[in-house]
């Protein structure tokens, strides 16, 4: 059964994103808002939401997502909040502080500065306080995910779509260097067949970029392959593992310093029914292998975001749900040593 084209209606059509180093760690370096007005204690249930490591600042840092369908009057919060783990949330920067809306947002570590891209494809960073814009000429595509490579300096997006004007679907390969404030598009061969909302994550050892599934509806496509890309080599190499997680899109992965291996979880299949199911990916055999967590998990989902906090040495999980109508601001986190999640903080 073919699923309807199924978007967000406004041009921010979020991007799960994972900006990271070693998949998973970028330092946000923020001071929590110290307004008068009462502070919630957790973010509000939300999908299209992203998580991101904050590396020597501990804990994961959450941005944005939408509370509902926009489509039925779902609204979009661009707030920013620390989650600690055994500790609990943190609100940093609240919705009344006015964040631009577009298709991303990255981090740079050399200048220890977020870095966020609109749906004109323009790039902004923020600082003291307020957004700046740095530059124009990104590319304007929804459904992409950004990764930072720690090595090269450098935030990496690939595909994407216009399904909001002409519906086409891309396999192009972008690069964002923080330091020229410079968007280059490159074009190795061969490149993953085009599509969007896909996972993706860095591996920072062996200097690659991992990405896994995703969809282009246009010719029914939902995907299970597997690809690797050196920024060095400017190559995309397709893996080849025996077995692999059911096609799908809206997953999320994250590189498990603990293991040294690459974690996915959950995400829809054609018909858009979620999955409850982690898996592990063995970055040194290209192997996948299905995780069966003993005790309690988190339900199936798809729209959630996940981050890998290397400082805590857990996955943590954050939101999504059963369909875009219900919507969970649960937290849970997965830890590698004992092979179990734990519900909260």
């Amino acid at each position: 059964m073919r699923r309807i084209v199924r978007r967000t209606s406004r041009a921010v059509s979020l991007i799960a994103v994972c900006l990271v180093n070693a998949c998973g760690s970028s330092s946000v370096g923020v001071t929590p808002s110290t307004s008068a007005s009462a502070t919630p204690a957790a973010p509000v249930a939300r999908g299209y939401s992203w998580l991101v490591d904050a590396s020597g600042d501990g804990g994961v840092y959450l941005f944005g997502g939408f509370t509902g369908p926009p489509r039925k009057n779902g609204k979009w919060v661009p707030d920013l909040w620390s989650f600690r783990y055994r500790q609990g949330w943190e609100l940093v920067a609240s919705s009344a502080d006015q964040l631009p809306t577009g298709d991303g947002v990255g981090y740079d570590l050399l200048s220890s500065k977020p870095i966020f891209l609109d749906d004109s494809g323009s790039t902004w960073t923020f600082e003291t306080g307020t957004w700046k814009q740095i530059g124009t000429g990104g590319p304007q595509l929804h459904g992409i995910h950004l990764a930072y490579d720690s090595k090269a300096d450098r935030l990496l997006t690939f595909g994407g779509d216009h399904i909001f004007t002409d519906g086409t679907f891309f396999d192009d390969t972008w690069v964002y260097d923080p330091g020229a404030s410079q968007w280059t598009k490159r074009h190795p061969a061969p490149s993953p067949p085009a599509r969007s909302y896909y996972a993706t994550a860095y591996d920072a050892r062996a200097d690659r970029l991992f990405l896994y599934g995703g969809e282009n509806v246009n010719h029914g496509d939902y995907f299970a392959d597997t690809w690797a890309y050196s920024f060095g080599t400017n190559q995309w190499t397709q893996m080849r593992p025996k077995e692999s997680p059911p096609a799908r899109d809206y997953s999320v992965m994250a590189y498990d310093s603990v293991r040294d291996r690459i974690l996915l979880f959950g995400g829809a299949d054609s018909t858009e029914t979620p999955f409850d199911d982690l898996w592990a990916y063995d970055l040194d055999r290209d192997t996948w292998s299905q995780l069966k967590p003993t005790g309690p998990k988190p339900t199936a989902r798809a729209w959630h975001a996940m981050a890998f906090d290397k400082e805590a040495g857990v996955l943590v999980l954050f939101g999504g749900g059963r369909s875009r109508d219900a919507y969970t601001n649960e937290v849970w986190t997965f830890d590698p040593h004992t092979d179990s999640w734990s519900r909260g903080a």
